[in-house]
């Protein structure tokens, strides 16, 4: 398993298996046979899961989210199988498991659209960093590369790829080769696994799994398999990883594909694991739109990323943190002018001239009116994009165009991926730079104050918005009968919350984690009364954290080239994150002095 840090080998997946690297061609029902096999190392005694094919949520106030349905002070969910069958109140029904639902709120699962899990072993590593954009350029913009610590050169360097380029002169030696990505393919798993078990806590039913660690075909397993086993809705959204076959040519590198193809890359995983739209986790792509480059002859191919994307039925969602991305897009007439099976991220620096993106009418974007005129669908992180300088959550944007963006946590490397949290931020900012535009000493301009979200606006970011972003909702994001059961149950008969005045209010301004009672997926309960069913939580915390020191073991150990940069933020080598002092200071801000400050 390479635990003391051993450069140029990677573990096989699953671990053991001597034909880890083999193209896993097969039916979904034999893959879902072999990945569940692989969980029982996880697994507890199902106590306070389903006891029958029927389950009545019976007497709490429902928050359907549908128009067609409406909400009720109180009212029953009837589910049978996998499906939502009724919803009214005062139902019956014979042999139905029921659960007393008094006191909460039932409301479609939270739905998240960006994520990055296998991150999750670096936890809060660069809580204090921040991303270093190429737009704008200007002083007080650093460059990212070392000695700055940024998500760009701890993250997507020391921690991913295990390799620390030196820019900006080509043909240099790296600062750092380790010769290996740090995280095995188990590694991956463990890291994925935790992530969504995590978020059901939360109440988060669906999320899209941006992969950037497909290092290898086991890796990427590993990763989907995870996804599988945790019993939670998910998009993967198969992404690159770091190619180091010409060093190591027995591990076969596969990202994207090639059009036609279902040996290896997406091709492959298209026929491996999502021969099946009927399962709860389905194909995206983080795929170029530009033309593809065939990973096994490096020669450009006449299809776009896009174009190969759809042909293997992926969900497309990609970052697009700035306008002119997006106009590149349209410019090439192979990615179409429908984009409805597209979800852009982040979507911040999209204004066409220097003006901050606040107000109705004084910002103008060639690239926002094209997503609406095409039929996309817009990401926001706003937690993460505030704390990390990806550019102000484009919000105020999004609504004046007409669309209702879904919400993301990003990387847990800096912030949670609790819904409460995000959906708080969303409603928090737009209204805060909305309201500043009242006072004639902030608004010298006299810009036209644009009107406020609602809470229950913004919990429709997190359902319905982030089941159309998933290509989804047609199964989910709203209480509907004959759509899927993904149901969360809150607690508001609680401290925090009672009395309760306002529904969606509670649910945006008052809850947390702490309120989410019961979970409920595809009609399975999958955490109840506050507990996950079904797991070994304290396992699964002790190989988390041994994974966590493996990868830290093995980018301290023996590199193939250079040596890892002294300092890194830490108290001593051998590197690790700051473990009690602010994280990620080094070279973030060169023109301006520390401050000093009293209390």
């Amino acid at each position: 398993m390479n635990e003391q840090g051993e450069s140029g080998r990677v573990g096989k997946w699953p671990p053991g298996d001597a034909a880890g690297q083999e193209n896993r061609a097969g039916n979904a029902a034999s893959e879902a046979s072999a990945r569940s096999a692989y969980s029982q190392a996880y697994r507890s005694p199902e106590v306070g899961g389903n006891r029958g094919a029927r389950l009545l949520l019976k007497g709490g106030t429902v928050l359907t989210l549908d128009e067609k349905v409406g909400d009720f002070e109180q009212a029953d969910v009837l589910v049978e199988g996998k499906k939502i069958v009724a919803i009214a109140p005062h139902l019956e029904a014979a042999g139905a498991q029921v659960i007393d639902c008094s006191g909460t709120i039932v409301m479609p699962g939270f739905i998240s659209t960006h994520q990055h899990q296998y991150q999750t072993l670096m936890r809060s590593a660069l809580s204090d960093g921040i991303h270093i954009r190429a737009i704008p350029a200007n002083s007080q913009q650093p460059v990212a590369k070392w000695p700055g610590e940024f998500y760009t050169t701890t993250i997507q360097e020391v921690w991913t790829p295990g390799f620390m380029p030196n820019p900006p002169v080509p043909g240099q030696p790296p600062i750092w080769d380790l010769g290996r990505p740090p995280m095995d393919p188990e590694d991956c798993y463990i890291a994925e696994l935790v992530s969504s078990l995590s978020q059901i806590t939360q109440g988060v039913t669906t999320i899209t799994d941006t992969s950037q660690s497909s290092h290898t075909p086991d890796h990427t397993d590993a990763m989907i398999q995870a996804l599988f086993d945790s019993g939670q809705r998910a998009v993967y959204a198969y992404g690159w990883g770091n190619d180091r076959s010409a060093q190591f040519p027995e591990q076969s590198y596969e990202y994207p594909g090639r059009s036609g193809d279902t040996s290896f890359g997406l091709g492959r995983l298209a026929k491996t694991y999502f021969s099946s739209k009927d399962q709860l986790v389905t194909l995206g792509a983080m795929l170029d739109w530009h033309p593809v480059v065939d990973p096994r002859t490096r020669e450009k191919q006449n299809y776009t990323g896009w174009q190969l994307a759809r042909e293997f039925g992926a969900w497309i969602n990609n970052h697009a943190a700035h306008g002119a991305v997006v106009e590149g897009i349209a410019e090439d007439p192979r990615n179409g002018t429908d984009w409805s099976d597209v979800t852009l991220v982040h979507c911040t620096l999209w204004q066409d001239e220097p003006v901050a993106q606040i107000g109705v009418d004084n910002v103008r974007s060639r690239a926002w009116q094209l997503v609406a005129d095409r039929g996309a669908h817009v990401s926001i992180s706003p937690l993460v994009e505030m704390q990390m300088r990806h550019g102000m959550p484009p919000f105020q944007l999004a609504l004046n165009y007409g669309i209702l963006p879904s919400l993301s946590p990003d990387t847990e490397t800096n912030m949670t991926t609790n819904p409460f949290s995000m959906m708080r931020s969303a409603f928090t900012l737009q209204r805060a730079l909305a309201n500043e535009l009242v006072f004639p000493l902030s608004d010298p301009q006299g810009l036209k104050v644009p009107q406020l979200v609602t809470s229950r606006q913004v919990i429709e970011m997190m359902t319905i918005a982030g089941a159309a972003g998933s290509g989804l909702l047609h199964k989910v994001g709203t209480l509907t009968p004959g759509k899927e059961a993904d149901i969360v149950v809150l607690d508001a008969n609680t401290l925090n919350t009672a009395p309760m005045n306002n529904v969606p209010g509670t649910v945006v301004t008052l809850m947390e984690s702490r309120n989410v009672r019961d979970v409920v997926i595809a009609g399975k309960i999958v955490y109840r009364d506050g507990k996950l069913v079904g797991w070994d939580v304290q396992k699964l915390l002790r190989d988390v954290t041994r994974a966590r020191d493996r990868v830290l073991a093995r980018i301290n150990g023996p590199a193939l080239a250079g040596a890892l940069p002294a300092g890194l933020n830490s108290h001593a080598e051998p590197y690790r994150p700051n473990f009690l002092g602010s994280t990620s200071y080094i070279g973030q801000n060169a023109t301006a002095p520390a401050y000093v400050l009293r209390p």
